[in-house]
């Protein structure tokens, strides 16, 4: 038995040993082609494919990973050097020449609330931010200053902060503020709801604020769109054309159980059809951008992302069957090179006014759910998510991502 092994054992290193020289031809010949016929240039280096239709994902991006451990990344706004993370845990101000050099600011040393939901920069550079359940919040000579409803502050969740000319407007859950003069006088308020606007107002929940020409307000609220001219009041929902129908999506969107409780989401939802089973909320605006052209751009809760053009006051709803990697539109903004950035329940996405471009954990990105998009002074694209971000280099030429390595 052992003599039999061993001549067993002699037979299968010769059969190896035969293979191997077989194979060395082979490989050497394989190294040869691949010096004279070398791949056609770097994949960062080629055009966008026009004809992707959202569909695939053309570059392998390379790109800076931040894990910030439990911290989902809400909102990004870029200070000169600075870059400041609105996240669940608290606001960072972190510097973008030095890795190591950043501060952290929560409710253990300056806020009533740890939950950033919008990070504003305000006249004299000031930072603003609305917080999940801790009001208003801005640094004065690196003091914070908390502002809340005692103030006259119409509700202590805050969503959005703009300025125009000498207002601040503010979007909260119980309605929107304007504060002329001094924020902590009280009669520098006043307060705009359903009620003392007679339905103008179309939803107390309101999310995003964008300011637009000869001094136009836009409101993206839980129940549709509202404008406010300085006089008159003007609203538009699901009924005038806002959000993808439900037989666009349903087949698409992903979230199975409604993620809405209590009364309030119940009568936002009472007169749309067959919403048991996926999560589908038209006239809810969680995102919003006026572009260039004065049109809106609003992301809708499982109905995809809808361009509003003033003048004509037509909807043009987009969504997966688009090219959109995903109908829940998280957040949304303009690139330096003009095409339109969108973040989403599924990616990524940059949208040239024809073809969607995606990009996803797969391309490089830290996470699918994509809350917020900046763009710093130097040209980086970040793009927060779940627990962390990630740092992109865009060609502003192009539009195009390049290695972070590039010069």
């Amino acid at each position: 038995m052992i003599e039999f092994k061993t001549v067993m054992l002699s037979q299968f290193t010769y059969f190896q040993k035969q293979l191997l020289l077989r194979l060395i031809p082979i490989i050497f010949c394989l190294f040869i082609f691949t010096i004279l016929f070398p791949a056609e240039g770097d994949p960062f280096d080629k055009p966008l494919a026009k004809d992707s239709k959202g569909e695939n994902s053309p570059h392998i991006l390379k790109s800076d990973k931040f894990s910030l451990n439990a911290r989902n990344v809400k909102v990004l706004k870029s200070q000169g050097d600075f870059l400041w993370m609105g996240t669940s845990m608290g606001v960072i101000k972190y510097d973008t020449t030095s890795i190591k050099n950043y501060v952290v600011y929560d409710n253990r040393n300056a806020l009533l609330s740890n939950g950033i939901f919008s990070i504003t920069i305000g006249p004299n550079n000031q930072i603003w931010l609305g917080t999940y359940g801790g009001g208003l919040s801005f640094i004065d000579d690196k003091k914070w200053i908390n502002i809340n409803t005692p103030q006259g502050l119409n509700d202590a969740f805050v969503y959005d902060v703009k300025f125009n000319n000498n207002a601040m407007w503010i979007a909260t859950w119980s309605g929107v503020n304007k504060v002329e003069g001094n924020p902590l006088t009280r009669d520098s308020w006043t307060s705009f709801t359903v009620e003392n606007t007679s339905g103008g107002l179309i939803d107390n929940w309101v999310y995003a604020i964008e300011i637009g020409e000869n001094n136009n307000i836009w409101f993206g609220t839980e129940g549709g769109l509202s404008l406010f001219n300085g006089k008159k009041w003007k609203h538009w929902n699901h009924k005038n054309g806002l959000g993808a129908s439900q037989e666009l999506v349903i087949h698409d969107n992903q979230f199975t159980t409604d993620s809405f409780t209590g009364s309030h989401h119940s009568d936002q939802v009472i007169n749309l059809p067959n919403t048991e089973n996926v999560s589908y909320r038209p006239n809810y605006i969680v995102s919003m951008h006026l572009d260039q052209f004065n049109r809106l751009w609003i992301g809708t809760w499982g109905g995809g992302i809808s361009m509003f053009d003033p003048e004509t006051q037509i909807f043009r709803n987009y969504t997966v069957k688009d090219g959109l990697p995903g109908n829940y539109v998280l957040a949304v903004t303009e690139g330096p090179d003009g095409n339109l950035w969108i973040g989403s329940n599924k990616g990524l996405s940059m949208f040239d006014g024809t073809t969607f471009l995606n990009y996803s954990q797969t391309n490089g990105l830290i996470s699918d759910y994509v809350f917020s998009i900046e763009f710093d002074n130097d040209s980086f694209l970040w793009v927060g998510g779940h627990h962390g971000m990630t740092r992109l280099k865009i060609d502003v030429k192009s539009g195009h991502f390049s290695r972070l390595d590039s010069k």
